[in-house]
Protein backbone atom coordinates (compact mmCIF):
# COMPACT_ATOMS: atom_id res chain seq x y z
CA UNK A 1 0.00 0.00 0.00
CA UNK A 2 1.60 3.27 -1.13
CA UNK A 3 1.93 6.38 0.97
CA UNK A 4 -0.28 9.39 0.28
CA UNK A 5 1.53 12.01 -1.82
CA UNK A 6 2.93 15.04 -0.04
CA UNK A 7 0.88 18.20 -0.55
CA UNK A 8 1.71 21.43 -2.32
CA UNK A 9 1.19 24.84 -0.72
CA UNK A 10 0.35 28.08 -2.57
CA UNK A 11 0.37 31.45 -0.79
CA UNK A 12 -2.01 33.66 -2.79
CA UNK A 13 -1.48 37.45 -3.17
CA UNK A 14 -3.61 39.76 -0.98
CA UNK A 15 -4.93 41.84 -3.92
CA UNK A 16 -8.16 40.66 -5.56
CA UNK A 17 -6.97 41.02 -9.16
CA UNK A 18 -3.63 39.40 -8.36
CA UNK A 19 -5.43 36.52 -6.64
CA UNK A 20 -7.42 35.92 -9.82
CA UNK A 21 -4.21 35.95 -11.85
CA UNK A 22 -2.79 33.35 -9.45
CA UNK A 23 -5.37 30.82 -10.66
CA UNK A 24 -3.05 30.32 -13.65
CA UNK A 25 -0.35 29.00 -11.30
CA UNK A 26 -2.75 26.47 -9.76
CA UNK A 27 -3.88 25.36 -13.23
CA UNK A 28 -0.30 24.74 -14.31
CA UNK A 29 0.53 22.94 -11.07
CA UNK A 30 -2.47 20.62 -11.46
CA UNK A 31 -1.52 19.86 -15.07
CA UNK A 32 1.96 18.90 -13.86
CA UNK A 33 1.11 17.14 -10.57
CA UNK A 34 -2.59 16.32 -10.67
CA UNK A 35 -2.52 13.72 -7.87
CA UNK A 36 -1.08 15.97 -5.17
CA UNK A 37 -3.43 17.76 -2.77
CA UNK A 38 -3.04 21.55 -2.75
CA UNK A 39 -3.39 23.86 0.26
CA UNK A 40 -4.05 27.53 -0.48
CA UNK A 41 -3.47 30.46 1.88
CA UNK A 42 -5.70 33.44 1.00
CA UNK A 43 -8.38 35.92 2.00
CA UNK A 44 -11.66 34.04 2.41
CA UNK A 45 -13.39 36.05 -0.33
CA UNK A 46 -10.93 34.69 -2.94
CA UNK A 47 -12.09 31.08 -2.45
CA UNK A 48 -14.66 31.28 -5.32
CA UNK A 49 -11.79 31.80 -7.81
CA UNK A 50 -10.38 28.36 -6.98
CA UNK A 51 -13.19 26.25 -5.57
CA UNK A 52 -14.19 24.51 -8.84
CA UNK A 53 -10.64 23.32 -9.62
CA UNK A 54 -10.54 19.52 -10.18
CA UNK A 55 -8.25 18.76 -7.25
CA UNK A 56 -8.06 17.95 -3.56
CA UNK A 57 -8.03 21.48 -2.15
CA UNK A 58 -7.80 22.79 1.38
CA UNK A 59 -8.22 26.51 2.05
CA UNK A 60 -6.35 28.27 4.86
CA UNK A 61 -8.24 31.57 4.96
CA UNK A 62 -8.47 34.81 6.89
CA UNK A 63 -10.79 37.81 6.78
CA UNK A 64 -9.97 40.67 4.42
CA UNK A 65 -10.35 43.25 7.20
CA UNK A 66 -7.38 41.79 9.07
CA UNK A 67 -5.02 42.42 6.14
CA UNK A 68 -2.29 39.80 5.95
CA UNK A 69 -2.62 36.37 7.54
CA UNK A 70 -1.56 36.57 11.23
CA UNK A 71 1.96 35.13 11.35
CA UNK A 72 1.52 32.79 14.32
CA UNK A 73 -1.67 31.28 12.98
CA UNK A 74 -0.18 30.78 9.53
CA UNK A 75 2.88 29.12 11.04
CA UNK A 76 0.60 26.86 13.05
CA UNK A 77 -1.33 25.84 9.93
CA UNK A 78 1.74 25.26 7.76
CA UNK A 79 4.58 24.19 10.05
CA UNK A 80 3.26 20.72 10.80
CA UNK A 81 3.59 19.52 7.18
CA UNK A 82 6.40 18.17 5.09
CA UNK A 83 5.48 19.95 1.86
CA UNK A 84 6.37 18.83 -1.66
CA UNK A 85 6.28 22.37 -3.11
CA UNK A 86 5.79 25.73 -1.46
CA UNK A 87 4.81 28.42 -3.98
CA UNK A 88 4.81 31.96 -2.62
CA UNK A 89 3.17 34.79 -4.56
CA UNK A 90 3.65 37.31 -1.77
CA UNK A 91 6.73 38.96 -0.17
CA UNK A 92 6.85 36.65 2.87
CA UNK A 93 9.69 34.70 4.48
CA UNK A 94 7.36 31.83 5.33
CA UNK A 95 8.65 29.46 2.59
CA UNK A 96 12.11 29.54 4.18
CA UNK A 97 10.66 28.43 7.54
CA UNK A 98 8.90 25.32 6.19
CA UNK A 99 10.08 21.86 5.32
CA UNK A 100 9.69 21.52 1.54
CA UNK A 101 11.38 19.66 -1.27
CA UNK A 102 10.90 22.58 -3.70
CA UNK A 103 10.35 26.29 -3.14
CA UNK A 104 9.09 28.75 -5.75
CA UNK A 105 9.16 32.45 -4.95
CA UNK A 106 7.66 34.92 -7.43
CA UNK A 107 8.60 38.58 -7.53
CA UNK A 108 5.96 40.22 -9.72
CA UNK A 109 4.46 43.69 -9.87
CA UNK A 110 0.92 43.89 -8.53
CA UNK A 111 -1.55 44.42 -11.36
CA UNK A 112 0.11 42.04 -13.81
CA UNK A 113 -2.04 39.99 -16.17
CA UNK A 114 0.04 36.80 -16.06
CA UNK A 115 2.65 35.08 -13.92
CA UNK A 116 5.86 33.34 -14.96
CA UNK A 117 5.33 29.65 -15.66
CA UNK A 118 6.44 27.21 -12.97
CA UNK A 119 7.94 24.60 -15.26
CA UNK A 120 8.76 26.47 -18.49
CA UNK A 121 11.40 29.17 -18.90
CA UNK A 122 10.35 32.40 -20.54
CA UNK A 123 6.62 31.60 -20.61
CA UNK A 124 3.72 33.31 -18.86
CA UNK A 125 0.56 31.74 -17.45
CA UNK A 126 -2.68 33.73 -17.73
CA UNK A 127 -5.54 33.28 -15.24
CA UNK A 128 -7.71 30.18 -15.42
CA UNK A 129 -11.42 29.69 -14.74
CA UNK A 130 -12.81 26.27 -13.82
CA UNK A 131 -16.44 25.52 -14.56
CA UNK A 132 -18.59 22.47 -13.77
CA UNK A 133 -19.58 20.23 -16.69
CA UNK A 134 -23.27 21.07 -16.36
CA UNK A 135 -23.93 24.72 -15.74
CA UNK A 136 -27.22 26.54 -16.29
CA UNK A 137 -27.41 30.28 -16.85
CA UNK A 138 -30.95 31.67 -16.85
CA UNK A 139 -30.88 33.44 -20.21
CA UNK A 140 -34.23 33.70 -22.03
CA UNK A 141 -35.25 30.36 -23.56
CA UNK A 142 -36.24 32.20 -26.74
CA UNK A 143 -32.59 33.08 -27.53
CA UNK A 144 -31.29 31.20 -30.55
CA UNK A 145 -27.85 29.57 -30.08
CA UNK A 146 -26.28 32.00 -32.56
CA UNK A 147 -27.81 35.15 -31.04
CA UNK A 148 -24.92 37.57 -30.36
CA UNK A 149 -24.45 38.57 -26.73
CA UNK A 150 -23.15 41.94 -25.53
CA UNK A 151 -22.04 41.90 -21.89
CA UNK A 152 -22.02 45.12 -19.88
CA UNK A 153 -19.82 44.72 -16.77
CA UNK A 154 -20.80 47.61 -14.51
CA UNK A 155 -19.63 46.67 -11.01
CA UNK A 156 -16.99 49.43 -10.83
CA UNK A 157 -18.86 52.09 -12.73
CA UNK A 158 -17.26 54.88 -10.71
CA UNK A 159 -14.07 54.26 -12.70
CA UNK A 160 -15.51 55.95 -15.81
CA UNK A 161 -17.78 58.91 -16.49
CA UNK A 162 -20.46 56.83 -18.21
CA UNK A 163 -24.13 56.77 -17.25
CA UNK A 164 -27.17 54.97 -18.64
CA UNK A 165 -27.36 57.41 -21.58
CA UNK A 166 -23.93 56.37 -22.85
CA UNK A 167 -24.72 52.65 -22.58
CA UNK A 168 -28.16 53.05 -24.20
CA UNK A 169 -26.69 55.11 -27.07
CA UNK A 170 -23.89 52.58 -27.53
CA UNK A 171 -26.35 49.67 -27.76
CA UNK A 172 -28.42 51.57 -30.30
CA UNK A 173 -25.36 52.47 -32.40
CA UNK A 174 -23.96 48.92 -32.31
CA UNK A 175 -27.23 47.36 -33.44
CA UNK A 176 -27.50 49.98 -36.18
CA UNK A 177 -23.93 49.97 -37.51
CA UNK A 178 -22.39 46.53 -36.76
CA UNK A 179 -24.07 43.84 -38.84
CA UNK A 180 -22.92 40.94 -36.65
CA UNK A 181 -24.48 42.60 -33.56
CA UNK A 182 -27.96 43.23 -34.99
CA UNK A 183 -30.67 41.83 -32.69
CA UNK A 184 -28.02 41.20 -30.02
CA UNK A 185 -29.10 40.30 -26.50
CA UNK A 186 -27.66 42.47 -23.72
CA UNK A 187 -26.43 40.89 -20.49
CA UNK A 188 -25.78 43.22 -17.54
CA UNK A 189 -23.39 41.96 -14.85
CA UNK A 190 -23.52 44.14 -11.75
CA UNK A 191 -23.86 44.34 -7.99
CA UNK A 192 -27.31 44.44 -6.43
CA UNK A 193 -26.92 48.11 -5.48
CA UNK A 194 -25.64 49.32 -8.88
CA UNK A 195 -27.79 52.35 -9.75
CA UNK A 196 -26.43 52.54 -13.32
CA UNK A 197 -27.59 48.98 -13.96
CA UNK A 198 -31.06 49.90 -12.68
CA UNK A 199 -31.28 52.77 -15.16
CA UNK A 200 -29.92 50.77 -18.10
CA UNK A 201 -32.51 48.06 -17.43
CA UNK A 202 -35.27 50.68 -17.49
CA UNK A 203 -34.25 52.10 -20.88
CA UNK A 204 -33.78 48.88 -22.90
CA UNK A 205 -36.83 46.78 -23.95
CA UNK A 206 -37.25 43.87 -21.48
CA UNK A 207 -36.97 41.11 -24.08
CA UNK A 208 -33.63 42.49 -25.27
CA UNK A 209 -31.80 42.58 -21.93
CA UNK A 210 -31.04 40.32 -18.95
CA UNK A 211 -29.48 41.31 -15.64
CA UNK A 212 -27.48 39.12 -13.26
CA UNK A 213 -26.43 40.44 -9.86
CA UNK A 214 -23.41 38.87 -8.13
CA UNK A 215 -23.39 35.96 -10.56
CA UNK A 216 -20.93 33.16 -9.56
CA UNK A 217 -17.65 33.29 -11.48
CA UNK A 218 -18.31 30.00 -13.26
CA UNK A 219 -21.62 31.33 -14.62
CA UNK A 220 -20.04 34.65 -15.60
CA UNK A 221 -17.50 32.61 -17.54
CA UNK A 222 -20.27 30.72 -19.32
CA UNK A 223 -21.80 34.00 -20.50
CA UNK A 224 -18.47 35.56 -21.47
CA UNK A 225 -17.36 32.57 -23.56
CA UNK A 226 -20.40 33.15 -25.71
CA UNK A 227 -20.17 36.96 -25.73
CA UNK A 228 -19.23 38.77 -28.92
CA UNK A 229 -18.44 41.92 -26.94
CA UNK A 230 -17.65 42.55 -23.27
CA UNK A 231 -17.50 46.19 -22.26
CA UNK A 232 -17.64 48.03 -18.96
CA UNK A 233 -15.74 49.27 -15.94
CA UNK A 234 -15.31 46.10 -13.88
CA UNK A 235 -11.59 45.27 -13.99
CA UNK A 236 -12.02 41.68 -12.80
CA UNK A 237 -14.79 40.99 -15.32
CA UNK A 238 -12.77 42.19 -18.30
CA UNK A 239 -9.74 40.17 -17.14
CA UNK A 240 -11.99 37.14 -16.99
CA UNK A 241 -13.38 37.84 -20.45
CA UNK A 242 -9.91 38.31 -21.93
CA UNK A 243 -8.67 35.05 -20.41
CA UNK A 244 -11.73 33.23 -21.79
CA UNK A 245 -11.25 34.50 -25.34
CA UNK A 246 -14.41 36.61 -25.64
CA UNK A 247 -14.80 38.16 -29.10
CA UNK A 248 -13.79 41.70 -28.11
CA UNK A 249 -13.09 43.09 -24.64
CA UNK A 250 -12.99 46.83 -23.90
CA UNK A 251 -12.64 48.41 -20.46
CA UNK A 252 -13.86 51.93 -19.75
CA UNK A 253 -11.70 54.06 -17.45
CA UNK A 254 -10.87 57.64 -16.56
CA UNK A 255 -7.12 57.45 -17.01
CA UNK A 256 -4.64 55.12 -18.65
CA UNK A 257 -1.57 53.57 -17.08
CA UNK A 258 0.79 53.35 -20.04
CA UNK A 259 3.04 50.87 -18.23
CA UNK A 260 0.34 48.18 -18.21
CA UNK A 261 0.34 45.52 -20.92
CA UNK A 262 -3.34 44.77 -21.11
CA UNK A 263 -4.93 41.77 -22.85
CA UNK A 264 -7.93 43.97 -23.73
CA UNK A 265 -8.74 47.40 -25.12
CA UNK A 266 -8.99 50.46 -22.89
CA UNK A 267 -11.12 53.52 -23.64
CA UNK A 268 -10.79 56.93 -21.97
CA UNK A 269 -13.69 59.20 -22.83
CA UNK A 270 -17.45 59.61 -23.09
CA UNK A 271 -18.23 59.24 -26.79
CA UNK A 272 -20.48 56.24 -27.45
CA UNK A 273 -20.15 56.92 -31.18
CA UNK A 274 -16.35 56.59 -30.95
CA UNK A 275 -16.66 53.29 -29.05
CA UNK A 276 -19.11 52.00 -31.67
CA UNK A 277 -16.60 52.82 -34.43
CA UNK A 278 -13.87 51.04 -32.47
CA UNK A 279 -16.04 47.93 -32.10
CA UNK A 280 -16.92 47.96 -35.79
CA UNK A 281 -13.19 48.05 -36.69
CA UNK A 282 -11.94 45.45 -34.22
CA UNK A 283 -14.76 42.93 -33.69
CA UNK A 284 -13.62 39.57 -35.12
CA UNK A 285 -15.82 38.06 -37.85
CA UNK A 286 -18.41 35.52 -36.82
CA UNK A 287 -17.10 31.95 -36.90
CA UNK A 288 -19.25 29.30 -38.50
CA UNK A 289 -20.26 26.29 -36.38
CA UNK A 290 -17.92 24.08 -38.43
CA UNK A 291 -15.00 26.46 -37.82
CA UNK A 292 -15.70 26.53 -34.07
CA UNK A 293 -15.85 22.73 -33.91
CA UNK A 294 -12.56 22.45 -35.84
CA UNK A 295 -10.90 24.99 -33.53
CA UNK A 296 -12.10 23.17 -30.40
CA UNK A 297 -10.81 19.83 -31.75
CA UNK A 298 -7.43 21.42 -32.52
CA UNK A 299 -7.21 22.94 -29.03
CA UNK A 300 -8.22 19.62 -27.44
CA UNK A 301 -5.54 17.83 -29.46
CA UNK A 302 -2.94 20.40 -28.42
CA UNK A 303 -3.91 20.00 -24.75
CA UNK A 304 -3.63 16.24 -25.03
CA UNK A 305 -0.13 16.54 -26.51
CA UNK A 306 1.16 19.09 -23.99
Amino acid sequence: MGMAPRSNLIIVPPDRLDAFTATGVLAELLAFEAARPVHLVMHDDFVPFFVDAPAQLRFITHKRETGTMPGLRLLGEAMGHNWHRVISLTPTRLPFLLWARHRHYYRFASGGYALPALFATGKLRPPHIWTPDKLHVALPETLAPDTPLIVLALSENGRAVWDWRHYAELIWRLSDSVASLKHAHIVVLANRDCAQADLVMEKIPPGQISRFDDLPYAKQAEVMRRARLVIGTDRLAVRMAASLGSGLVLRLDRHENFEERRPYGLYIGQEAAEVARYVARHLPPVQSTASKDAKQKTEAGGSAMS
